[in-house]
C-alpha cells in the first residue's frame, strides 16, 4: 500500500495487489496516507503456497483490473 500510494503521488502509475486477508488493513493504510479512495485489487489468501502457474492464473484474472487502474 505504502509504495503504491507514494508512487502514484510521484506520478508513477501503479497497481497494488493484496490478499483478501488484508482488506481492512489496506483500507486503514490508505486512509492513514491520505488516499482513502486508493484502488486496491484483492486476491484470495494465501498465495505463498501457489506455484508459478497458479500465480500466473491469478494474475491473468486480475489483468483487466490492473490495466484499468494504471491507464
Amino acid at each position: 500500500m505504502h509504495d503504491g500510494i507514494h508512487l502514484e503521488q510521484a506520478g508513477v502509475p501503479s497497481a497494488t495487489i493484496c490478499t483478501d486477508a488484508f482488506v481492512e488493513t489496506s483500507k486503514a493504510m490508505a486512509a492513514m496516507w491520505g488516499a482513502p479512495d486508493y484502488p486496491v485489487i484483492f486476491t484470495e489468501h494465501p498465495i505463498d503456497t501457489l506455484d508459478k502457474g497458479q500465480l500466473r492464473a491469478r494474475a491473468e484474472v486480475m489483468l483487466a483490473q490492473i490495466v484499468a487502474i494504471v491507464t
